[in-house]
This record gives structure tokens, sequence and C-alpha cells, in this order.
């Protein structure tokens, strides 16, 4: 069995005719050849559920190859994935090649219902580099993904084909790759690609986009260190707002635009969280350009807050209101245009620059000599994350604490810092105590909840005041939203009390 390690990065044929001229590749003859790929699978898609991708591939005219991934593309256009592969003949497979023996008893049980369901067609240019002490293959692959029709089907779906795939040939730190994706991408608009194309296939098989992707299950353990434990967070956070990337530049569904926000805001919560075994150096660069990119996906998800959550119950209490029609006709304007502004920021080259330079930075973050409290930073991860929860909690009690009115201004603090800690206890929830989690969760979710709508109510009357003709909310919406805050204000209250009482998952 063979590991491969590769990069994955997209670009437009522009790009990709300035990209054979690059300085980088000169002197280094490529080779090229045409490579035909019909992938399979069984009719209810078995393999792509197990992320295998089977496919047979035609080398130039004579050379057929049967191959055999397993494993998911990664963050930040990186995939580390198993792999086999060896000689064939057109439709034959020959599972016995395959060294995992679960798979391929899996893969021998389906082979009589496996079947073709997409193709991909296209000419691979191919440099070998030497980088770092490391051998890369560079292969710049322009062609077709197409669907092939099933019964009924007057035509093939297809879809354009431009990407390049940095391949580790020899060594086994991703560095080299990183290192000459980087260099590639100061001159060359190159995106991080997070779908292989055996994912473009099947998506191009059943027509339809992918569903918007929630956050993932933290994958830490008491084994891991801190360091560790942020980079696999950090990975995850990304890979949930590059599987938002195409349905948010899509445009069609603002769910997408609010998960890559999520996604952008649970990754800054992790860099405060980690920030004491994390080098300095590391957090002044990345954590402000995240906050950046943060403020240019944030009207979007406001106006689509606002028409389904504030101004749709008023609408529907006071049908025919006319100064409502008035907001809803301003409304989905501005929000549609806050819609494609979200988009338009993440097909800029800074964002793929971004992404490609934090996940290489990802790779080879260490931790700083000595934390902040002065002492060593190789803390066990069990007594770090208790160290670190308990600050946040702290925090929250602080704000309730406080003498004087709970106004908009605390409120606001106060959701900042819930959000803070159940970020928190979602990173550490494999290492805490399941019983005692679950209901600290579950009364945390309900008052961030609470926080939320509260700060919703808030941001509507300001983008009322904003695009209202005469300047000022009218009486009615005026009166539904300060009635439906003071409902808010006193669940809250009721809410804090209790909260307040629960024994701490991680003392």
């Amino acid at each position: 069995m063979a590991k491969e390690i590769e990069l994955k990065l997209r670009l437009s044929p522009a790009q990709a005719r300035r990209l054979q001229a690059h300085p980088v590749l000169s002197g280094n003859k490529p080779q090229k050849y045409q490579l035909l790929n019909t992938y399979y699978d069984t009719p209810d898609f078995d393999l792509r559920q197990r992320g295998i991708a089977l496919r047979l591939r035609r080398k130039g005219w004579a050379v057929w190859l049967m191959t055999v991934k397993c494993g998911a593309s990664g963050a930040g256009g990186l995939a580390q994935r198993s792999e086999w592969e060896a000689p064939t003949q057109p439709g034959v497979f020959d599972f016995s090649i395959v060294t995992d023996s679960g798979l391929r008893e899996f893969l021998e049980a389906q082979h009589s219902r496996l079947q073709p369901v997409f193709s991909t067609d296209f000419t691979r240019t191919a440099w070998t580099l030497d980088q770092a002490g490391s051998v890369v293959e560079l292969a710049l692959d322009r062609g077709k993904i197409n669907a092939i029709p099933v019964a009924g089907d007057t035509a093939p779906v297809s879809e354009p084909l431009c990407e390049v795939e940095l391949e580790l040939v020899e060594g086994a730190s991703p560095d080299a790759l990183f290192d000459l994706a980087i260099a590639l991408a100061s001159d060359l608009h190159l995106h991080p690609e997070i779908a292989s194309k055996a994912e473009r296939g099947y998506a191009l098989a059943e027509g339809v986009l992918a569903n918007p992707v929630k956050g993932f299950v933290s994958t830490v353990n008491k084994d891991m260190s801190p360091v560790d434990s942020f980079r696999s967070i950090a990975l995850s956070c990304l890979t949930q707002l590059q599987r938002n990337e195409a349905g948010a530049i899509a445009g069609k569904n603002p769910e997408y635009v609010h998960q890559a926000r999520v996604a952008i805001r649970r990754l800054r919560s992790a860099f405060k969280l980690f920030s004491p075994v994390l080098g300095v150096d590391f957090v002044e660069v990345y954590s402000p350009r995240w906050r950046e990119l943060a403020s240019g996906l944030g009207s979007a998800r406001d106006w689509d807050v606002f028409l389904t959550e504030t101004l749709a119950p008023l609408e529907e209490a006071f049908p025919g209101d006319a100064d409502l029609a008035v907001l809803r006709a301003k409304g989905e304007a501005t929000k549609a245009k806050a819609q494609a502004s979200a988009g338009i920021v993440l097909t800029q080259k800074d964002y793929s620059q971004l992404l490609l330079a934090f996940s290489a930075a990802l790779f080879r973050v260490d931790p700083p000599t000595i934390d902040a409290q002065g002492k060593a930073s190789a803390l066990k991860l069990r007594k770090f994350a208790g160290r670190r929860l308990q600050k946040r909690a702290e925090m929250i009690e602080q704000l309730v604490n406080e003498h004087g009115k709970m106004n908009a201004e605390r409120r606001h603090e106060l959701r900042i810092a819930f959000k803070k800690l159940r970020y928190a206890l979602e990173f550490f929830a494999p290492i805490l105590p399941c019983k005692r989690l679950s209901a600290y969760q579950l009364s945390l979710s309900t008052l961030q909840d609470l926080l939320g709508t509260l700060n919703d109510q808030v941001t509507a009357s300001r983008l009322i005041k904003e695009m209202h003709p005469k300047g000022e909310p009218n009486p009615l919406t005026r009166g539904w939203i300060a009635g439906r805050t003071q409902l808010l204000v006193t669940a809250l209250n009721d809410e804090l009390r209790g909260f307040m009482t629960n024994r701490k998952p991680w003392l």
C-alpha cells in the first residue's frame, strides 16, 4: 500500500497558461499524456459512503490501471490517503492488491453490483522537481468531468477541469508541497481545492449542491499535546469553511455564508483558547487576518436573520402594512447585495493565499519554550483544558455578578463570553465526563440562544433605522421589538440563576 500525500490547487485556464511559463519550472522538461478515468460504485453509492474511490484508468492509448483510494481530502487542499494501484484490463477488477483485509472483503462483496458513475478525461502535463531535499511531481490537469447518463437522460452532463496536483514522490513531510505552492501562489491565483475529482464527479452525477456543512465533532484525545489539539481543531474549522465555499459563492442559500462564518468564529475562538501554548508570532500574524475575513462575511447573515426572524413575524401579525412592505423590499435588496459581497470575498486571491499560508503554518507550529505563566508549556491536555475552561467560566461569573443594570452592552459581552465557553467545551468534549457535560451544555445552549436572540433585536433596530425612509422606525416595529426584548430578558434572568448553580464538568 502506498500513502498518497498531495496538495490540490484550483486555477483558471489563463492562470494555467501562466503556470507553464513560471520560472520555477524553467529548464525542466515535462511529460504530457492523456488520462481517461472511469469511476465505479454501486447503485446506492456504497463505496462513496465509506470514503472509497474506485477507478479504471487508461493512460495514453494502451496502459490500463485499477486504483483504489481510501480517505477524504483534507483542509487547505492537502490530502493524505491510502492508495492501491496495479495494471489491469478494461472492465477487470482484481481486489487482491488491497492489503486492508476488511476493505478488500467489502469490495469483493460489491463486485457484481459495480457500475460506472462518472468519468474524467484530461491532459496531464507533469514536471518532476527537487524541492528542499524532497521530490515533488507537479501535475497540471486540464479537461473535463463527465457524468455518465442514466436511462432516460438525453445528453451527458459535464464541467471543465483545471487544477494542479503537487504530489510528494520522495519525502515524508508536506512542507515541500506547501513551499512550492506558496512560491507559485505569489505570482498566480491558486486556490486550495478540498474536493477531489471523485467528489466533484459524484456531485455532477447527482446534479445537486452539497448541503451546508456544520462544525465537526472534536477528535482531540487525552494523549495529544495542547498544540496538537489546536492543530486538529484548526484543520477541522478550515474543512468546515471550505465545504461551504461553493454554496456561499453561488449565493442562493444564506446558510452557506452563515456556516462559513461559524467556521471562522470557531477558529478565532481556538486561537484565543490555545494562545498560551502557541508562538506569539504565529498568533500575531494569523489571528488578525481571520478577523478581517470574518468582517467581510458579517452583514449577509445579519440581514437574513432580520428578514426571517424579526420582519416575518411582524408581517404575519400585521398583513398588508405598507411600512413593513417597504422594509421587506429594501431588506431583500440589501441582503442580496450583502450575500453577493460575501461570495466575492471567497473568490479573492487574498483569501486563497491565507488558506494556503495558514495550512502550511499549522503543520509547522510548535509550542513556545516558555508559556505566559513562565512554566514549561508541555502541559497535559486534561490539565490545560481545565485551566482554560475555568478562566472562561470566571469571565461569565464576573459579568453576571457585576453591580448595575444588565443593559444591551453587558448582554453583548455576556453573549460573547458564553460563546467562547461553548466552543471550548465542544473542543475539549472528548476528554470531559460525558454525564456532567451534557447537562451543562444544555443549559449553556439555552442561554446562548436567548442572548443571541436578544442581540438580533438590537441588530434589527439598527438595520431598520438605517433603511427606514423617515430615519426612525414607526411605533409598530419599535413596540414589537421592545416587547419581545422584555420577554427575552425575563427568560434570560431565570436561566442565568439556574446556570450559576450547575456543577462544572471540568472540576
